[in-house]
C-alpha cells in the first residue's frame, strides 16, 4: 500500500529522512487499519480463538521447514502467554484508535530473514499479510523493543530457545484517533499538527535528560547559566558542601539569639531545612554546655528524612543531636512514662476523627476539663472545711498557688498542711481527705482521656460551639460514637496513695522505685478490638504538660535546649504545642514550613499565623526565605502556575536558568515505558552518578512502571515503597507520599492525569511537591487525559515550557 498524494502534500516540510520514515510508517499503519477494517467487515462480533490458534501453530511447526521454526514458535509463546493471562483462551480486539506504539524490523541470524513486529497493548499474528502485534506485557519479543537499540545485535533465551539476529529498526510511535501523531528515531523526531501537517521536531532528534550531575554542577548562589564541566560527580547524594554558599539571609536567620522562637517560611528549595540544621550547629558551637547534641532534638516529616538529616548533621560538626518524626517520638515517650492505658493504635479511624482530634478544639477542651476540675476541687475543699475553724486558712492556701500546674498545686498544699500544726486536727483531716481525692483526680490523665473521648454530649456541645461548620452533623456523630468505643479500653485500676510519695510528686511523679515500676510491669499493651487512635498520642501528652507543668521521667522535667520543628505546616497545633512546651524555659525553637507544601490535609494548619495563636504563639514573626536554590527557574515559573491561588503572587520569581520543562503525551502506560526505558539507559550511561526520581501518585502505580522498566533492563533502578532511599547514584521509583523534602538531579513525574491530579487544593499542592523535587531537569510523562492543573500551552506543545 503506497502513501497517497494527499499524504504526499503534508510530508512536504519533512527533511528527506524524515519523508522516508514518515512515509514508511504511514503506509504500515494503512496495512494495519486494513487488516482491522476486514475483519470488522467479516465478523463484527469476531474475537480471536486463541485455542485454534495454538493447534493450528503447532500443525504448522511440525510440518514447516527449519528456516521457518523459530518465527513459529515466537508466534506459539505469544498466543500461550495471552491465553495463561486472560484465562479464557479468546483474545479482545485491538483498538483501531491506537494499535501499537512501537516498530521494530528485526533480521533473524539463521535465516537472514527480516520480518516487522508493532508492539502494542493486545496480540494480533500475522495472517499472511505481514502485519504482526505483540503485547508489550506478554510477548517475549516485546523486550527486544525495550533492551536493544537500533543497530544493536540482539542475543535472547525464550524457553532453553535462543533467538539471535540484528535490530534493523527501533522506532517509537504515536497513534492517536487512528492517526499516526509522531515519529521517534535514531535519526530524527517527527510530529504532525493536528491538520496532518508533519515537520522535524526542533533540537535533538530525541529528548533526553541532560544539564545536570556528571556535565555540570550547582552554579554558585547568585549566578545564573550554563554550569561548568570539570566538576567531579557526586555518587553520594547525601549532601553537597553547602555551608560556604549560605546567603545573607539565611545568615542572619541562623545566628538569632539563641533564646525565642524563629519562623521561616520558605519556598521549595529556598533552604529553610539548611537553615534551621546551621542553626543547631551554631547553637552547639556559641554554647557548648547549654546545647550539647544529647539536648537538641530535630523533628522532621518522615523517614525518608530521617536518614537523610542523620547525614547532614554530623557533616556540620554535630555528633548526637536527635533526629526523628513526631509520630516516633511522641511514642517512644509514652511507653517510657508507664501509663495505665494500653498503648497500641488501631487501624481504621474514620476521617471525621483524625479530623477533630487534630483540631485546635482539642486544646480548648483539655484546658476546660482541667479548669473545671480545679474548680470542683475548691468547691469540694470549701464543702470540707469552710464551716471549720480554721478552714479559710486552707482555702486561701489553695488560691495562693493557682498558678502553679495543678498537680503541683495540690502537692504544695499537702505540703504545708503537713506543717500547719495550729489548724483543728478536725479541719487537717477534713482537708487531707479532699485534697487526697483531688490529687487523685487532677493527676490521673487517663480517666482525663476517658472523660474527654467519651463523654457524648460535652463532644457534641464542644464541636458544635468552637468548629463553626468544620463538622456536619454526620461527621459530629462518628465521632462522638467511635469516641466512645474507648470506654472499653482495658485501662489498669489507679492504685492508692503513701504519704511518702508527696515529695516525687513534686518532682513530677517520675519513675521511681515503687508504685510506678509495679504499675508499668502491669501495662504490657494488650491487643483487642479498641485501642489508641495515632492522634491520641498528642492528647495524653498535653493533659499531662497541662496537669503537671511538664512531662517528667525519673523524677526529671523531661526537655530539650533547642527543638527544631521541620515541614511544621504538616503538624497539628496541638502537636506543635506539646513540642513547644517539652523546651526550657529559655524557649530556643526553629520552625521552618512551606505552606505551599502541605502534604496532611486534615491537620487544621491554614496559615502560620493561625498555627501560631494554636499554639500560644501570637506575636512570633515570620522570616521569609524567598530564592530557591534548589530547582531552576522553569521549574518553579510551572511549580507556581500549579499552585494557581495557593501562590503568592507577590513573591518574585528568583531562580538559576536551566532546561526547558518537557511534556510528553502517550496513548498508554506501555508507550510511556518504552520513552522512558531508552531515556533512563541513555542517562545513566553518560551520567552514572546522576539521581533520579520516577514519582506517580498513587503507590500501586509505582510498582507497575518500576516492574514494567525493571523488565526493559533498565540499571541502578530501585522500588522504594517506605522511604527506604538510599541517597545514592541511580534511579528510585516512588510516590509523591515519599519525596517530601527530598531532591533529585532529575524527575520524571509519571502520569499527570486528570484522574490522579483533579482540580482541588490537595492536587495543587501534591503535584508542586512532586515537581519541586527537582534540581536540573524536569519531564512530565502522561498516558491518559492530562490534568487541567497544566498549563495548555505545555500540553498542546508536547514538548517544552
Amino acid at each position: 500500500m503506497s502513501v497517497s498524494t494527499q499524504e504526499v502534500d503534508r510530508l512536504a516540510e519533512l527533511s528527506q529522512e524524515g519523508k522516508k520514515i514518515v512515509g514508511e510508517e504511514l503506509e504500515i499503519l494503512g496495512r494495519v487499519h486494513a487488516r482491522l477494517g476486514r475483519e470488522a467487515a467479516a465478523k463484527p462480533e469476531q474475537i480471536e480463538d486463541l485455542d485454534a490458534q495454538m493447534i493450528e501453530l503447532r500443525d504448522a511447526i511440525a510440518e514447516a521447514k527449519e528456516e521457518d521454526v523459530a518465527s513459529l514458535v515466537d508466534q506459539m509463546h505469544q498466543v500461550a502467554a495471552l491465553s495463561r493471562t486472560r484465562g479464557q483462551g479468546r483474545d479482545i480486539p485491538i483498538d483501531p484508535k491506537s494499535p501499537y506504539f512501537g516498530h521494530l524490523r528485526l533480521r533473524e541470524a539463521k535465516t537472514r530473514r527480516v520480518r516487522d513486529v508493532l508492539v502494542g497493548k493486545h496480540t494480533l499474528l500475522d495472517d499472511g499479510d505481514g502485519v504482526t502485534i505483540v503485547d508489550w506485557r506478554n510477548a517475549p519479543v516485546s523486550r527486544l523493543y525495550y533492551r536493544y537499540e537500533e543497530e544493536d545485535e540482539y542475543e535472547e533465551e525464550f524457553d532453553e530457545r535462543s533467538l539471535e539476529g540484528d535490530i534493523l529498526i527501533r522506532r517509537s510511535l504515536a497513534v492517536m484517533n487512528g492517526d499516526l501523531r509522531r515519529v521517534s528515531a535514531p535519526q530524527g523526531t517527527f510530529v504532525s499538527d493536528r491538520q496532518g501537517s508533519w515537520r522535524d521536531a526542533v533540537g535533538a532528534a530525541k529528548p533526553t535528560l541532560a544539564g545536570g550531575v556528571g556535565t555540570a554542577h550547582r552554579v554558585r548562589k547568585g549566578q545564573l547559566g550554563v554550569h561548568s564541566d570539570d566538576d567531579a560527580p557526586r555518587a553520594d547524594k547525601h549532601l553537597q558542601e553547602i555551608t560556604a554558599l549560605i546567603d545573607r539571609e539565611q545568615f542572619t536567620l541562623i545566628t538569632q539569639p539563641d533564646s525565642g522562637i524563629v519562623l521561616i517560611q520558605g519556598g521549595a528549595g529556598s533552604g529553610k531545612t539548611t537553615v534551621a540544621l546551621h542553626r543547631v550547629a551554631y547553637l552547639a558551637y556559641q554554647d557548648p554546655r547549654r546545647f550539647a547534641p544529647t539536648k537538641m532534638l530535630v523533628v522532621v516529616f518522615n523517614e525518608a528524612l530521617v536518614e537523610y538529616i542523620k547525614h547532614v548533621i554530623p557533616s556540620l560538626g554535630v555528633e548526637g543531636v536527635g533526629v526523628t518524626t513526631y509520630r516516633r517520638w511522641s511514642t517512644q515517650l509514652l511507653r517510657r512514662l508507664g501509663l495505665r492505658i494500653p498503648l497500641y493504635h488501631m487501624d481504621g479511624t474514620p476521617d471525621a476523627v483524625s479530623r477533630f482530634k487534630k483540631h485546635p478544639v482539642v486544646l480548648k477542651m483539655i484546658d476546660d476539663l482541667v479548669a473545671e476540675q480545679l474548680s470542683n476541687a475548691e468547691e469540694d475543699l470549701r464543702r470540707r472545711v469552710g464551716e471549720r475553724s480554721g478552714g479559710g486558712a486552707v482555702i486561701e492556701m489553695w488560691r495562693k498557688h493557682r498558678s502553679m500546674p495543678p498537680v503541683t498545686r495540690v502537692e504544695r498544699t499537702l505540703e504545708w498542711l503537713k506543717g500547719a500544726r495550729d489548724l483543728p486536727p478536725g479541719t487537717r483531716a477534713a482537708a487531707e481527705t479532699g485534697l487526697r481525692g483531688i490529687r487523685a483526680e487532677i493527676r490521673d490523665v487517663c480517666d482525663d482521656w476517658l472523660e474527654l473521648m467519651t463523654n457524648g454530649e460535652a463532644l457534641r456541645a464542644a464541636l458544635t460551639e468552637h468548629t463553626g461548620d468544620a463538622f456536619n452533623d454526620n461527621e459530629i456523630a462518628t465521632i462522638v460514637r467511635w469516641c466512645a468505643a474507648k470506654a472499653e479500653l482495658d485501662v489498669e485500676p489507679e492504685e492508692e496513695d503513701d504519704d511518702d510519695e508527696v515529695e516525687e510528686e513534686l518532682r513530677g511523679r517520675g519513675e521511681h522505685h515503687g508504685k510506678k515500676g509495679k504499675a508499668a510491669s502491669k501495662r504490657a499493651p494488650r491487643r483487642g478490638s479498641v485501642g489508641l487512635d495515632p492522634e491520641d498520642d498528642a492528647i495524653l501528652l498535653r493533659l499531662l504538660q497541662v496537669k503537671r507543668g511538664g512531662i517528667f521521667v525519673g523524677g526529671r522535667r523531661f526537655e530539650y535546649e533547642h527543638i527544631v520543628i521541620d515541614e511544621a505546616q504538616d503538624l497539628c497545633p496541638l502537636e506543635v504545642r506539646v513540642l513547644l512546651d517539652c523546651v526550657s524555659d529559655g524557649k530556643s525553637v526553629t520552625i521552618a514550613g512551606d505552606r505551599a507544601q502541605k502534604m496532611i490535609f486534615d491537620n487544621g494548619f491554614s496559615d502560620w499565623p493561625q498555627l501560631l495563636a494554636d499554639a500560644g504563639l501570637p506575636h512570633v514573626a515570620i522570616q521569609p526565605l524567598k530564592i530557591s536554590y534548589r530547582s531552576t527557574r522553569q521549574i518553579m515559573a510551572l511549580s507556581q502556575r500549579i499552585l494557581g491561588p495557593l501562590h503568592d503572587g507577590s513573591d518574585p520569581l528568583i531562580a538559576r536558568d536551566g532546561a526547558p520543562v518537557s511534556f510528553f503525551e502517550f496513548t498508554e502506560t506501555g508507550e510511556a515505558v518504552a520513552f522512558l526505558a531508552e531515556a533512563l539507559r541513555s542517562l545513566i550511561q553518560r551520567e552514572p552518578t546522576a539521581s533520579v526520581a520516577l514519582i506517580t501518585r498513587y503507590p500501586q502505580q509505582a510498582d507497575i512502571y518500576f516492574e514494567s522498566l525493571r523488565i526493559a533492563e533498565v540499571p541502578k533502578l530501585r522500588r522504594v515503597g517506605r522511604q527506604n532511599f538510599t541517597f545514592t547514584a541511580g534511579i528510585d521509583v516512588t510516590d509523591i507520599r515519599q519525596v517530601k523534602g527530598l531532591e533529585f538531579d532529575y524527575v520524571v513525574v509519571l502520569d499527570p492525569t486528570a484522574q490522579n491530579f483533579p482540580d482541588a487544593l490537595e492536587s495543587r499542592h501534591l503535584l508542586h511537591i512532586a515537581l519541586t523535587r527537582a534540581a536540573h531537569q524536569l519531564w512530565l510523562t502522561c498516558a491518559g487525559t492530562p490534568s487541567k492543573l497544566l498549563p495548555e500551552e505545555l500540553i498542546l506543545q508536547s514538548g517544552e515550557l
